[in-house]
């Protein structure tokens, strides 16, 4: 635990039988000062996702999935998606990759500094595929899809 009271460390040392965070104890301490989740242990236990939220994204993941083959159907079979079929394609992908670091990668969960640096890795993920597709778009030979 971080940055431990002087009181916390009397108790552990005088009575160790009775206080949460000893070698051997069940962590049902007496007092809110030896309880497991006091104001000293900030932010370093582990969150644990409950298997209701991984279904519920694995079920989004799959709604994802038809969506992505539904518009690949349509642009393919109904009418011609034209130039909107890639961004269609790269939008729902940013969106499944978003929910799978989000939740699967625990970046929910994580500190901010981890935040930040998954969102700066998106970020700049994002200028490499405005570079990529500038320079591609700007070619005079775009390849035309049917042909």
């Amino acid at each position: 635990m971080a940055n431990p009271t002087d009181q916390r460390l009397t108790n552990q040392l005088e009575h160790p039988q009775e206080t949460a965070g000893n070698v051997g104890h069940a962590g049902s301490g007496v007092g809110p000062e030896n309880s497991p989740h006091d104001h000293d242990h900030l932010d370093e236990h582990t969150h644990h996702v409950s298997m209701v939220t991984y279904y519920k994204v694995f079920g989004f993941l799959m709604v994802m999935l038809l969506l992505t083959v539904g518009a690949w159907y349509v642009d393919e079979y109904y009418f011609s998606l034209g130039a909107w079929s890639i961004p269609i394609a790269v939008g729902i992908a940013v969106v499944k990759a978003l929910a799978i670091v989000w939740i699967f990668m625990h970046v929910k969960f994580s500190s901010k500094l981890v935040q930040i640096f998954a969102c700066t890795g998106i970020v700049f993920m994002g200028i490499m595929f405005v570079l990529t597709f500038n320079d591609y778009f700007t070619r005079g030979w775009v390849p035309i899809a049917g042909r």
